[in-house]
């Protein structure tokens, strides 16, 4: 229910997002613009139901040892949290060629300075648990984004070593 649409000028009909997320990302996308990179909202908050269907899309097609590491099961993703954004190019959507474009190169260098991090990096999916995603990026706010940034950190490495639990 606090959730708000994504501007129609940078997303798909639809999309909802909470609203900080959405602020963060506007700043973003106008910086980027400025540069002539244009970023575009593919996923944003998705409902329970919405992410069961396409978690048992993955089943159906290609089994569920290979289903959990490209979604997460319903309950279970950042996407129902609204705080994650699947971002790309239009006429490459959410595909790995993703990260040889200069949106990507963009967002891998600047996304930290307004709180988003690369939350399935290249490498760390022994850690993360999932594939690689260039697009997914996770709002943490700019302090977190920062650290994680500097330290070449996945989420769960920063939790792990950094956030003391009660």
């Amino acid at each position: 229910s606090n959730m708000i649409n994504v501007d129609l000028s940078y997303s798909y009909e639809g999309r909802r997002i909470l609203p900080e997320v959405n602020d963060a990302f506007i700043k973003m996308y106008n910086d980027a613009k400025k540069e002539g990179i244009n970023l575009f909202v593919v996923s944003a908050y998705r409902s329970y139901s919405y992410q069961e269907k396409l978690y048992n899309n993955y089943i159906t097609m290609y089994g569920i040892d290979y289903a959990n590491t490209v979604s997460a099961k319903p309950g279970f993703s950042e996407h129902q949290t609204g705080f994650a954004l699947d971002v790309s190019r239009l006429d490459i959507g959410l595909t790995e060629y993703f990260e040889n474009t200069y949106e990507f190169e963009y967002l891998i260098n600047n996304a930290h300075k307004y709180g988003f991090i690369l939350r399935y990096p290249k490498g760390k999916e022994n850690i993360t648990g999932y594939s690689y995603e260039p697009w997914h990026f996770r709002f943490v706010g700019k302090e977190i984004a920062t650290f994680i940034y500097n330290n070449n950190l996945t989420l769960e490495e920063y939790i792990y070593q950094y956030v003391e639990l009660n």
